[in-house]
């Protein structure tokens, strides 16, 4: 009965992102793909749980892939390698100074110490990439589930980063 729960939320977890990607515009027509004006890869540093080294590359105006690699400081001491998909939900307009996205999607972590566990969680970001300069901020939150690891089975991650754009 757990297994099939469990399977349900990380199906649930998938699929949301999809569907709110789909957006539509007041004047009721389909937004269409655009790749990025700007630069497109990203890659700088994350502090929070995970730590380390963060790279993403942004593949259209709604869709951003991201890998961390670094080490878990909080709990098991231990490396830890990440990626998310995420999908942007809504853009927030802050007058001259631009857009926050805000994104949601599936993340996935891989813990690797004295234990080794996965952690699948439901990842938001706010993120805001400035217009003169190459630099991306970055905050993100999630939660979700703990696998391979007895007597734990919830899972979070959170931190704040910043990234050079290229």
């Amino acid at each position: 009965m757990m297994k099939k729960m469990l399977l349900l939320f990380a199906i649930l977890i998938l699929t949301v992102g999809v569907l709110s990607a789909q957006s539509v515009t007041d004047d009721k027509e389909i937004k269409t793909l655009q790749a990025p004006s700007g630069g497109r890869a990203k890659i700088g540093l994350l502090l929070g749980y995970p730590s380390g080294i963060t790279f993403g590359y942004q593949f259209s105006n709604w869709f951003e892939v991201n890998l961390t690699g670094g080490y878990n400081f909080l709990f098991s001491k231990s490396g830890i390698i990440s990626a998310n998909t995420l999908f942007t939900l809504a853009s927030i307009h802050i007058g001259k100074a631009g857009v926050i996205p805000l994104s949601f999607g599936p993340q996935v972590n891989f813990i690797m110490g004295n234990k080794f566990y996965i952690d699948l969680v439901a990842d938001l970001r706010l993120a805001y990439t400035f217009a003169n300069i190459p630099l991306n901020l970055f905050a993100e939150v999630g939660f979700g589930f703990r696998f391979f690891n007895s007597g734990d089975w919830w899972a979070w991650n959170g931190g704040v980063g910043v990234r050079y754009v290229f």
